[in-house]
């Protein structure tokens, strides 16, 4: 005699199917959702790498520093970011044409599924890296052009560790604010 916890084994027959529009409309959601949650955390790394550069690259300047480091911090980073897609889908075709065909991985099993889910995984981290990046040169351009009068290569690394750090930093915050939205209960209406 079955037990009322053990499963039919016909019971996956029995299962209605899901139809191709509804496996579309599943596939659109969650792309959407990807893409908001992508957005979100490159906005927090931009606003994070430009206060972390600007901070550094203007620590011993006066106002003028300051300003002028911001705006090249704020003008790097934005160009940082179509950079990182350029460079993310340079390692897509590089990594595609790299001789992996005929050898089953893991990864193919998720292209199967989503098949721009590498592409855009590639462009999202080469996005964040041309964030970073973006903040501290566009931070030291803009000190230099302020009129900072320190070392170069101490004010370079200065920079660059703060923008990764203000980026990290506010990534960090951000996810926290996600995840605890995530376990907040929801209200009853």
């Amino acid at each position: 005699m079955n037990e009322p916890s053990e499963p039919s084994p016909f019971a996956a027959f029995a299962m209605p199917k899901r139809n191709a529009v509804e496996e579309f409309a599943e596939r659109q959601r969650r792309a959407a959702q990807t893409r908001r949650t992508m957005i979100g955390c490159v906005t927090s790394c931009l606003v994070g790498a430009v206060g972390g550069a600007t901070a550094s690259a203007a620590f011993e300047g006066d106002l003028e520093t300051v300003l002028a480091a911001i705006v090249g911090s704020l003008a790097g980073s934005f160009l940082g970011v179509p950079a990182g897609f350029v460079l993310g889908g340079i390692c897509f075709s590089v990594m595609s044409l790299s001789g992996s065909r005929g050898r089953p991985t893991t990864e193919a099993e998720i292209a199967r599924r989503d098949p721009m889910a590498t592409m855009r995984d590639l462009m999202f981290a080469w996005c964040l890296i041309g964030v970073a990046i973006g903040a501290a040169i566009g931070a030291l351009l803009g000190a230099q052009a302020g009129g900072a009068i320190v070392l170069q290569q101490s004010l370079a690394r200065r920079t660059m560790i703060g923008s990764l750090g203000g980026g990290g930093f506010a990534m960090a915050v951000w996810f926290y604010m996600q995840w605890s939205l995530a376990r907040k209960p929801a209200e009853p209406a």
